[in-house]
């Protein structure tokens, strides 16, 4: 019992009484458990034989969580020093001694050493260049600057990546095929704020600074239409119209009006970044011949007929050939052609990866020349009485009328370009406003042998005659002219590509070679022509006068053509 009540005592004094290892020395307060001012080691008495503890050197700055962003950077403590404190010195890992400075202030952003990243080949083995230099990013504007720094376009201060795949290729890098998608390149910073005209549409190396084209044309022109130049009927009605079965076998629209014909175009942009550059073009639709022929082996009667104002006052006719008077034929001819050229600046206006719009401005020139011709020949059938018609057994009668317009005008217009991979779909459109100066150029003649062998010439034909209209005349119109177009193509390789497409074109103001035809006629003013009573040639304005009737005039077909870039 005795033991049981010394070990409880025990225990009670080792919990409830404080050690007496140590005391606070009379008159001094405890320090707080968590006061900033360490406990002086100097305070602490030893009592019945406890050894003193020995404190450990006071810390002179606070614990602060490590991570890669400091949270609260505290100020380092400083201890007090006074007398009998004895100054504290840290010994950090590493042995180098520590004092009670400030950290140092952190590291300006590429002030440090510089990173250098070098990227292995491209897969398909295109090389990606020499090792690229790392360094402050811009904030707010892509790293890709489509140029190396130091050249044109490069923005300082900027990263340079190296492109991989369908990309700007670069300097002497291979052109990759054109890919689905294509980048977005910037221009430079230009007043502080970014640009991305995305002018590189395809593939950065397939759109050079030069490209021709060349174009096969298949291209229908607008007929013609003729006055009633030849007739035929019954031997009674010799073929003047209106009276009994007279019908006209040429008149009206008239001609195959197919032309084949090419066209070369070219451009050159003035900057590797496509803004501003200049284009032309040539085209051509080769000569076209139309033909009517007509005999009196198809034809009892043939004949030409026009508008008398001289006695008898009316419709009448020429006959060419008849059965029991002359054998004859009539062919008529009307040949076209049409050339032109333009130049113009072009002027980049809106786009981005995959479409671009272009404005032109420029000059444009435009020349539509028309020919006809009307020939007769007959020979007169032996037998037949001389006393009828001319007195010659056989001769040729012509009249030729040649109409030339020239345009000259100043043009606008607009062109534009999508793209998808390969394929590409462009269209052009632009309308020009000028001057059209129109001439026309009117002849005619006969040849006639007489019974006697003897060949006379003379000047004028049927509907072209001397004193009349037998001339050069030209006049100056006001005109427009657009012009539009739409082609579908495909890239063969990233340089050269086919195309095909549909092409309008429109003059408003032209002459036709049957618009300078007058068909009212002073029949006395006709060569070797008789009329009863022999009148004379009407005085005032003869007849028939030059003509200069004005239509209008289109062109349109498809093209198949292919183009170069480099």
């Amino acid at each position: 019992m005795r033991r049981v009540l010394l070990g409880g005592l025990g225990i009670a004094l080792g919990v409830f009484v404080r050690p007496a290892g140590a005391q606070e020395v009379p008159g001094r307060p405890a320090a707080p458990y968590n006061s900033p001012v360490p406990k002086n080691p100097t305070v602490r008495a030893a009592r019945l034989g406890m050894p003193v503890a020995i404190p450990d050197a006071p810390s002179t700055t606070e614990v602060t969580p490590a991570g890669l962003i400091a949270r609260g950077q505290l100020t380092p403590y400083a201890p007090p020093v006074g007398p009998g404190t004895p100054a504290a010195t840290l010994l950090p890992v590493g042995g180098q001694p520590v004092g009670p400075s400030p950290l140092p202030p952190p590291r300006q952003v590429g002030s440090g050493p510089s990173v250098t990243e070098v990227r292995g080949p491209v897969p398909g083995g295109v090389p990606v260049g020499p090792p690229v230099t790392m360094g402050v990013p811009t904030v707010g504007f892509p790293l890709i600057t489509g140029g190396s720094p130091g050249e044109p376009g490069a923005i300082p201060g900027t990263t340079v990546i190296p492109q991989v795949g369908p990309l700007d290729c670069g300097p002497g890098l291979p052109c990759p095929q054109p890919a689905v998608d294509a980048p977005l390149y910037g221009d430079p910073v230009v007043g502080g704020t970014p640009h991305f005209p995305a002018l590189r549409r395809l593939v950065g190396c397939t759109d050079g600074r030069s490209w021709v084209s060349a174009e096969n044309l298949m291209w229908w022109t607008r007929s013609t239409q003729l006055p009633p130049l030849v007739t035929t009927s019954s031997p009674a009605f010799n073929g003047i119209p209106g009276l009994g079965n007279t019908q006209t076998i040429l008149g009206g629209s008239f001609g195959q009006t197919l032309h084949g014909g090419a066209r070369f175009s070219g451009g050159y942009w003035f900057t590797d970044e496509q803004r501003r550059g200049i284009d032309a073009s040539f085209l051509f639709l080769f000569r076209n011949g139309n033909q009517f022929a007509a005999d009196t082996n198809t034809y009892p009667l043939l004949a030409r007929p026009f508008f008398n104002v001289n006695t008898p006052v009316g419709p009448f006719a020429e006959v060419i050939g008849a059965t029991g008077l002359a054998a004859g034929r009539v062919v008529t001819t009307l040949e076209n052609s049409l050339w032109g050229a333009d130049v113009n600046y072009r002027r980049f206006l809106l786009g981005n990866a995959c479409f671009r719009l272009d404005g032109l401005v420029g000059f444009r020139y435009l020349n539509f020349t028309e020919d006809l011709a009307i020939t007769e020949t007959f020979v007169r059938t032996p037998g037949s009485p001389m006393a009828v018609g001319v007195p010659a057994i056989g001769g040729t009668v012509s009249d030729r009328f040649r109409a030339a317009n020239n345009f000259y005008g100043g043009q606008i217009g607009l062109t534009g370009e999508l793209r998808r991979g390969r394929w590409f779909v462009n269209g052009r459109s632009t309308i020009a406003f000028g001057t059209v100066h129109q001439s026309a150029e009117i002849g005619g003649g006969q040849a006639l042998v007489f019974p006697n062998g003897q060949i006379a010439q003379f000047q004028g034909g049927l509907l072209a005659l001397p004193g009349a209209n037998i001339g050069h005349f030209s006049q100056d119109k006001f005109a427009v002219m657009p012009e539009i177009g739409l082609n579908l193509g495909y890239h063969i390789t990233p340089r050269l590509r086919v195309f095909t497409g549909y092409n309008f074109l429109y003059l408003s103001s032209v002459v036709r070679a049957a618009g300078t035809i007058d068909t009212t006629v002073d029949a006395a003013r006709i060569p070797n022509f008789p009329l009863a009573g022999n009148p004379a040639p009407l005085a005032g304005v003869p007849r028939p006068s030059p003509q200069l009737r004005t239509t209008d005039f289109w062109a349109q077909g498809i093209n198949f053509g292919v183009q170069w870039t480099w």
